[in-house]
C-alpha cells in the first residue's frame, strides 16, 4: 500500500493573513515530489520532498557507490546519510589496490568506509573480489594452476574474513562473460584468471567466499546481461554454477545506460529469468547518462563525453527523468526478487561519466528531476508509462 507524504506546515505559517495562509496551505498540499517548471526553463523538483530511502524501504535498499568517507565533503556526506541505506566503494576494494603485492595489503581506506557506514548504520556491499581488470599481476606471475589458486583464496579469505559481520553482501566474480556475442556458450573472456585455472575459477571463488563468511549474500555481477547473447550466456554460466553447487545467491546487472537506449522489456524479462533459478538480483551500478555512450565496458566512460561543462537541457532532464521512472517501475514489478539498487557514484560531479550528467543530483548536490520521477514511481505510479 503507498501512502502520500506531506510535508508538515512551518510554524511561520501561523503569523500570516487569512488569505496568505490559504495559499500557503495549497501549495503545502502540493506532492513534494511533483517537478515544477517555469515556461522556457529547465526542470526543478522540491528539495525537501519525500526521501528516496524512506520512500523504497519496504521494497529494496538504495545505494550509492563511492570511496567514502575520505575526500568526501561535509555536505556530500550528509547527501549519502540521508538518501541511502547502502554504500559500495567504488574502487578501494578492487584487488589491485587493495592488494598491490602479495605481502602488502591497503586497508586504510576500506576500514575508514567499513567503520563510517557502521556508525552512520549504512550497510556495505564488497566490490570486488575476482575480476580481469585492476588486479596486480603477481597473482599469475610464475605461477602453476595450484599457486594461483591458492593466491586467489588467500586474497579472498583475508579481505572477506576482515570485514565478516561488517560487509553484508560481495560482488564476488566481476564482468567474467566476454562481450563478444556467442549465446551457445559461457562466453568466458580469455583472462588470466581463465588461463591459469579454467573456468572452475569463478566456481572456487564463490566456495572460497562462502568459507570467509557463511552469512555474506555472494554475487555475480556483469553489465550488459539483461538482453540479447550475453544474456544467454549469463544463463548457462549462472545455471553451470548451480549445478556445481557453487554458493551463488544473486546476479548484479550493473545497468550503465543512457537516454538513448534503454532495453526495458529485456531488462524486466531478464529479471523474471534470474528469478526462475532461485536467484536474487540486484542493479549495482546504475547511471543514465544524457546523450553519451552507455555500456560498462572499462574506461569507456571517460573517452567519451559531449563536453564537460555543457548544461543538459530541459529535454534532457525531462528525457532522463522519465527513464529513471520508468526503470524504477520495473524494480516494484520485481520488488520480491529485486534485493538492491545502487547509483554508481553520488552526483554528477562524483561519477566515472562526469559531463554526461548521469545521476540524480546534479554537481551541485540538489535533487534533479530523475530523483522526483523515482520517488513517483512508487507513490504517484503511471499506469501506462510511455516510453521515453
Amino acid at each position: 500500500m503507498t501512502r502520500r507524504h506531506k510535508r508538515p506546515m512551518p510554524l511561520l505559517l501561523t503569523g500570516l493573513g487569512p488569505a496568505l495562509l490559504a495559499a500557503a496551505c495549497a501549495l503545502a498540499a502540493e506532492p513534494a515530489s511533483r517537478p515544477v517548471s517555469a515556461p522556457g526553463a529547465a526542470p526543478t523538483v522540491h528539495q525537501n520532498g519525500p526521501n528516496i530511502k524512506e520512500v523504497y524501504k519496504a521494497h529494496f535498499l538504495v545505494g550509492a557507490a563511492g570511496d567514502l568517507p575520505v575526500s568526501y565533503s561535509d555536505a556530500e556526506r550528509r547527501l549519502v546519510e540521508e538518501n541511502f541505506n547502502v554504500v559500495t566503494p567504488e574502487n578501494c576494494m578492487k584487488p589491485g589496490p587493495i592488494h598491490p603485492r602479495e605481502d602488502s595489503w591497503r586497508f586504510e581506506r576500506p576500514d575508514a568506509l567499513v567503520a563510517w557506514c557502521v556508525d552512520n548504520h549504512i550497510a556495505v556491499h564488497g566490490h570486488t573480489l575476482v575480476w580481469h581488470a585492476q588486479t596486480s599481476d603477481w597473482f599469475f606471475r610464475d605461477g602453476d594452476r595450484a599457486t594461483v589458486t591458492r593466491r586467489m583464496k588467500d586474497h579472498i579469505r583475508t579481505l572477506v574474513g576482515r570485514y565478516k559481520g561488517r560487509i553484508r553482501s560481495w560482488d564476488v566474480v566481476n564482468e567474467a562473460i566476454n562481450d563478444r556475442p556467442d549465446p551457445r556458450t559461457e562466453n568466458l573472456r580469455r583472462s588470466s584468471w581463465v588461463q591459469a585455472m579454467g573456468p572452475e575459477f569463478v566456481t572456487l571463488a564463490f566456495r572460497f567466499a562462502h568459507e570467509a563468511d557463511p552469512d555474506a549474500v555472494l554475487y555475480y555481477n556483469d553489465y550488459g546481461i539483461e538482453a540479447g547473447p550475453k544474456h544467454a550466456s549469463s544463463m548457462r554460466l549462472l545455471k553451470r554454477l548451480i549445478r556445481e553447487g557453487a554458493p551463488i545467491h544473486g546476479v548484479g546487472i550493473q545497468g550503465h545506460w543512457s537516454t538513448a537506449h534503454i532495453p526495458y522489456e529485456a531488462l524486466d524479462k531478464a529479471i523474471a529469468d534470474y528469478a526462475s533459478l532461485g536467484l536474487k538480483v540486484s542493479i549495482t551500478e546504475l547511471d543514465v547518462t544524457i546523450r553519451g555512450a552507455s555500456g560498462g565496458q572499462f574506461g569507456r566512460g571517460f573517452s567519451r563525453r559531449f563536453g564537460r561543462d555543457a548544461s543538459p537541457s530541459p529535454e534532457d532532464l525531462k528525457a532522463q527523468a522519465d527513464a529513471y521512472g520508468r526503470l524504477f517501475a520495473i524494480f516494484i514489478k520485481h520488488k520480491d526478487v529485486v534485493e538492491r539498487v545502487t547509483f554508481w557514484g553520488l552526483s554528477d560531479r562524483r561519477t566515472w561519466r562526469r559531463g554526461q550528467h548521469p545521476l540524480i543530483f546534479d554537481a551541485d548536490n540538489r535533487r534533479k528531476p530523475a530523483y522526483a520521477a523515482i520517488v513517483d514511481a512508487l507513490l504517484h505510479p503511471n499506469p501506462d508509462p510511455a516510453p521515453p
